[in-house]
């Protein structure tokens, strides 16, 4: 009997979990709204660095991830944001090396860049506006 009592909560919460998880992949329409309709070949790559003006941070940004992936650019800079338009459906790793009070602190992160789509009026939509974030900041 008390197995009834244990089973029929745990049922129910994981009914209202599945309905309550699918209720933002619902087909939407909206007449108004812009759809792109063509996948994008290529999507922004940000890459998010600490600043600092006496300490420039050296920068190598990867395809792939860390350890095999192909140099696609390296650099030393003092700037806060980076930009890359790189084609999507890959991975993308970056590397920031800072130097503080003579220590050296690399910070790595990696994501694959894909186009993200969804449904408007049972048409197939891309949001051509998405990027990634690689973020290389120091932690404060």
């Amino acid at each position: 009997m008390k197995k009834r009592f244990i089973i029929l909560p745990v049922l129910l919460g994981s009914i209202f979990l599945i309905n309550a998880c699918s209720k933002g992949k619902e087909d939407i329409c909206d007449y108004n709204q812009i759809c792109y309709t063509e996948e994008p070949d290529e999507l922004y790559v940000k890459l998010e660095l600490s600043t600092s003006p006496n300490n420039a941070a050296d920068v190598t940004f990867y395809r792939g991830y860390y350890e095999e992936g192909n140099i696609i650019d390296e650099f030393s800079t003092i700037e806060g944001a980076i930009y890359y338009l790189m084609p999507v459906d890959q991975r993308y790793t970056a590397t920031a090396k800072y130097e503080d009070n003579g220590e050296e602190i690399t910070v790595i992160d990696s994501e694959k860049l894909s186009a993200i789509s969804y449904k408007n009026c049972e048409e197939t939509c891309y949001d051509w506006e998405d990027e990634i974030v690689l973020d290389l900041k120091l932690v404060e």
